[in-house]
């Protein structure tokens, strides 16, 4: 399984690479947000090599339907995450895939290919870039904290103003970065002490959330709850700073 996801994951990457600033086609979905045709084509990378490998498997995936087929194990894909910046040739995407057994996630991958980083998790075995492991970072005190968001205000911009009216003068400095694997595994590494979003789908915290545990850090959703993909709502953090930046959005 794992060299099947990794395998997976690369030639999604190199995929991504190949049409890099090459793209035939953008079309708009939901009045909001785009799609392209490379989109699909690593969509049907993934979605094909899982089928045949793995046809009793259930699928959630971002440009197609749910796949269900009542199987324990579900895949979740995001063939592209940052489309937008894709589209821009702005180079902060990748390629998100991850599994789920019984509901749990217990094995993910993320590409960053512009960066030529292959991340990935298992379940109780930790997180590695390239076969480096990595860890979250020892940050302790939130007013030295530097926050990642994506902060996409043509989704549920009132919640999304009221966290950062929240966060003012409480935290170090923040970013949007407009991709949600790149903001996941910044906090992984260490670079980020926290990554918050309001508003997201599976396809795009499965593998990321567990990268995050696995490197040592917390993921739950704004109550405080563990997280499992279909929450929407996340905050993922080096864990010294959790309840710290949990208790300043809750109030």
């Amino acid at each position: 399984m794992k060299q099947f996801i990794l395998k997976l994951s690369k030639d999604a990457g190199k995929l991504l690479m190949k049409h890099y600033g090459k793209i035939k086609s953008i079309n708009e979905k939901d009045n909001e947000s785009y799609f392209t045709n490379v989109d699909l084509a690593s969509e049907k990378l993934i979605l094909g090599r899982i089928k045949k490998k793995f046809p009793s498997h259930n699928v959630v995936s971002e440009e197609s339907s749910p796949i269900d087929n009542k199987s324990e194990y579900t895949w979740y894909i995001d063939p592209i995450d940052g489309t937008h910046n894709y589209i821009r040739e702005f180079p902060l995407f990748g390629v998100s895939i991850a599994i789920a057994y019984k509901g749990e996630v217990i094995m993910g991958t993320i590409n960053l290919p512009c960066f030529k980083e292959i991340y990935f998790a298992e379940k109780n075995k930790g997180v590695y870039c390239n076969g480096k492991k990595i860890s979250v970072s020892k940050t302790s005190k939130l007013s030295k904290a530097f926050v990642v968001t994506d902060l996409t205000l043509r989704y549920d911009k009132a919640s999304k103003l009221n966290v950062l009216k929240k966060l003012k003068w409480k935290v170090y400095d923040m970013r949007a970065v407009g991709c949600a694997v790149y903001s996941y595994v910044m906090v992984a590494k260490g670079i980020a002490d926290v990554y918050y979003t309001t508003q997201t789908n599976s396809w795009d915290v499965a593998a990321g959330a567990l990268i995050v545990s696995e490197a040592g850090g917390n993921v739950t959703d704004f109550t405080g709850e563990k997280w499992n993909p279909n929450q929407g709502k996340y905050i993922s953090t080096n864990k010294q700073l959790h309840n710290q930046f949990l208790k300043v959005v809750k109030n």
